[in-house]
Order: C-alpha cells, then structure tokens, then sequence
C-alpha cells in the first residue's frame, strides 16, 4: 500500500472514532508515519488536494483538520 492510501485509510479511521474536527493533523501524521515536518506537511496537503480533509486555524489559532 502506497502513503497516500495508507494515509486515507488512517484518516477515515480517525474519523470514524472521533468525527468533527481533528487537533493537530501534521503531528499525527509524523507519528503515524514516522516522517519528519516537511514530509508530513506535504502528505497533508496531499491529502486536501485529494478532498480527503480540510485544513483549518481555529479562533483561538490552533491548525486542525476537517475530515470530509
């Protein structure tokens, strides 16, 4: 399985578990997969050109993720 499938797979999982707005997704993917700042921001932009999540700052300034 390539990252981005694997990728989309962990993300539809978190979803089904959690729902809503995801805290910190580019941590999450560096744990997941081990990857350093830069490759995890370009999976994660990946992920919304795919339509996968959204990517958004919260009032307060924290980044999460809208999974779709």
């Amino acid at each position: 399985m390539n990252e981005i499938a694997g990728a989309i797979d962990f993300v539809r999982g978190l979803n089904a578990a959690r729902g809503g707005l995801l805290a910190c997704p580019v941590s999450r993917l560096q744990v997941q997969y081990r990857l350093g700042y830069r490759r995890a921001c370009e999976l994660a932009g990946r992920l919304e050109e795919l339509d996968v999540w959204e990517i958004v700052v919260t009032p307060s300034g924290l980044r999460g993720a809208r999974i779709k």
